[in-house]
């Protein structure tokens, strides 16, 4: 069901339903498929497959994974943020526990509650699912898809151009796959910091945290990463 407050007008409640129709439109094995989206007695609503499993936090948390089972979950969740970024959708909010892996051991990206899309950057999907995003308050220069001086996101994964608010499009996306993935490898986040400052300076800036020195993860794999995290998209 949809926040309220996220379809306040005609032409918003309009552009909500077009872009979770656009998001009905994505069929891949990868990605928490959509089955309806309508409205019933002004209630807005999405009808989701349901997955019966677990989210790829609490299954990267088994100590038995290895770095080669991490990688390979990954690059496939990898491919359903891919089928969304071909549909023109940015989700702005990737983290393991936005994936979902089923009893199937196949994961699906899900949770497009901050779904953007890139045709009209001004739309932003509100999708209460029971959990809420993070809000920051940000000091940057605010893009015209967000409220002035809101940052939308969850701040330990959020890219760069979020943390400023600036505008966002696939790469920010990709910057929180290799921040996701970082973790889940070395088990520490890439960028530290005990506040929100902290952490959106050292993000801004570029420096993130070395691997442990007695990681086994190959050094390509590393290198992918620290590309992917680099401040300009």
């Amino acid at each position: 069901l949809l926040h309220e407050q996220a379809a306040q007008s005609r032409d918003q409640r309009s552009q909500i339903i077009r872009e979770a129709q656009a998001l009905a439109r994505v069929s891949a094995p990868n990605v928490v498929h959509v089955y309806d989206v309508g409205e019933l007695s002004g209630q807005l609503y999405i009808a989701m497959e349901f997955v019966n499993g677990t989210t790829l936090t609490q299954w990267q948390q088994q100590p038995e994974r290895t770095w080669q089972e991490i990688l390979r979950m990954y690059l496939t969740a990898g491919e359903g943020l891919c089928a969304a970024h071909q549909a023109g959708l940015v989700h702005r909010d990737f983290k393991p526990d936005n994936v979902l892996i089923g009893e199937d051991g196949r994961p699906r990206v899900a949770d497009f509650g901050l779904a953007l899309s890139e045709q009209d950057p001004r739309t932003l999907l509100g999708i209460d699912s029971g959990e809420q995003a993070v809000s920051a308050s940000s000091q940057g220069s605010p893009a015209a898809n967000e409220p002035e001086g809101v940052v939308q996101g969850t701040p330990l994964y959020m890219s760069p151009e979020q943390h400023m608010g600036k505008t966002t499009d696939t790469r920010s996306d990709q910057f929180s796959f290799c921040v996701a993935l970082y973790e889940a490898l070395y088990h520490q986040m890439p960028f530290a910091g005990k506040t929100l400052a902290q952490l959106r300076y050292r993000v801004l800036t570029g420096e993130p945290l070395p691997p442990p020195a007695t990681s086994n993860v190959p050094r390509p794999v590393q290198a992918a990463l620290l590309r992917g995290l680099r401040t300009q998209p």
